[in-house]
């Protein structure tokens, strides 16, 4: 019995609601009684420009609505949208100031079959800014690379700068206009035309504000590049007794660019000349010489050369006198073992100059029994010159070799 109620009242439930829906197609398809609907459309702002003569501006990504009472069938009301209406503000009709302002809207257009309750008293809320204008510098900004083995030049544009007007409160962000362009792959000159940003200091757009001129001409030239090395150009000698050891620059190569056929045929670049005999300190800024059509790719056109000197310095060395190309038949003696030597050279070789790196003898070639007046000859590491050597000459004494019997050695054979 009881799973029999349970199952009517189920029956029941859904028959109220097969009447509720069946009443309500009725009322909306057969009566369509008049109803109220609020709705939010958006306002348009016009005459804007009229702002310019008290010196304001419109304050940028304002969306102002209304909401608007609507009045008419349920089928009307349900099928209305925004796009039928037109709501306006007009900005050239009415005092304003810097700040808020409070200003009523204009309904100009709506649908014929809705009637709008409240259209007598509808406001909104617009904010003005003081309108500002300034000039700024116009930038360039150039992103990519230019093809492997070419070189960007510097940019130039046809104006160089703009102006930038509109709410104060964005023009102060404003720091410059720039032109942005990328040349990833380039090899040859570029000009075109180009639009204009406004951006701030760290080059964010601002968009709030107008830009005049809105483009420039933007021209790049990309040459060849090439790598060469520095030539080192010296006139004089240094001074107080010094020598020139040798000669470093800094950078040892640069990159220059140009038309190929010019630079094709340029293996290295010359440096003015120096005088080495004016040098104030061992470090001099060089200027390099360009040739015509050739420039320089970060560099500001000198180079800096490293001068390495050394003095000049005596130094007496006592040696033994030794001889060769002697003949073991004899006995040889000499009037004087030593001899003292007076050498030249570079401090650094001087000072790192050892005995055993001179030979100091006499020539025995050929000579025979008897007593013989020779040079002493001297052979010097390259770099030290010999000044003086005293004894310049020794007397030797060859004599023939005596056996133990007394005999000649040359006869006994």
């Amino acid at each position: 019995m009881g799973e029999k109620n349970q199952k009517q009242q189920i029956i029941i439930k859904i028959c109220c609601v097969i009447a509720a829906f069946g009443l309500w197609l009725y009322i909306t398809s057969v009566l369509n009684p008049v109803k109220n609907y609020k709705k939010n459309i958006p306002v348009t702002i016009i005459n804007e420009d009229a702002l310019e003569q008290s010196r304001l501006a419109l304050v940028p990504g304002q969306k102002p609505y209304v909401t608007l009472t609507l009045k008419g069938t349920i089928n009307d009301i349900y099928s209305v949208n925004e796009d039928q209406f037109k709501v306006v503000v007009d900005l050239g009709a009415y005092v304003t100031k810097k700040g808020e302002n409070n200003i009523p809207v204009q309904i100009q257009q709506s649908p014929d079959n809705i009637k709008i309750l409240n259209s007598d008293n509808l406001w909104v809320k617009i904010t003005l800014d003081d309108l500002v204008e300034k000039t700024v510098p116009l930038k360039v900004v150039t992103s990519g690379k230019a093809k492997d083995g070419y070189y960007p030049g510097e940019p130039s544009t046809n104006i160089t700068d703009v102006s930038v007007k509109g709410p104060e409160r964005f023009v102060k962000l404003i720091d410059r206009g720039e032109i942005r362009c990328d040349i990833d792959g380039m090899y040859r000159d570029l000009n075109t035309i180009l639009p204009i940003q406004a951006v701030d200091i760290n080059g964010n757009a601002i968009g709030e504000v107008k830009i005049q001129p809105k483009s420039a001409e933007l021209k790049i030239p990309i040459k060849k590049a090439k790598s060469v090395g520095i030539n080192i150009k010296t006139t004089g000698k240094l001074n107080n007794n010094s020598v020139l050891d040798k000669i470093t620059v800094t950078p040892e190569k640069v990159d220059i660019v140009g038309e190929e056929n010019i630079i094709n045929n340029i293996p290295s670049l010359d440096t003015e000349s120096i005088d080495l005999g004016n040098l104030s300190g061992d470090e001099v800024a060089a200027k390099l010489i360009l040739p015509k059509g050739v420039t320089l790719v970060n560099n500001n056109g000198f180079v800096k050369v490293k001068i390495y000197s050394n003095s000049m310095i005596n130094k007496n060395i006592s040696l033994d006198i030794k001889t060769i190309n002697e003949d073991n038949n004899y006995n040889t003696t000499l009037d004087a073992d030593k001899a003292v030597l007076s050498v030249s050279g570079l401090e650094t070789a001087i000072n790192n100059l050892k005995p055993e790196d001179i030979q100091c003898y006499v020539d025995l070639n050929s000579m025979k029994e008897g007593e013989h007046k020779l040079p002493v000859k001297v052979n010097l590491p390259e770099g030290i010159k010999l000044v003086s050597i005293s004894p310049e000459n020794i007397t030797v004494n060859i004599k023939k070799k005596v056996t133990s019997e007394g005999v000649n050695v040359n006869q006994n054979q």
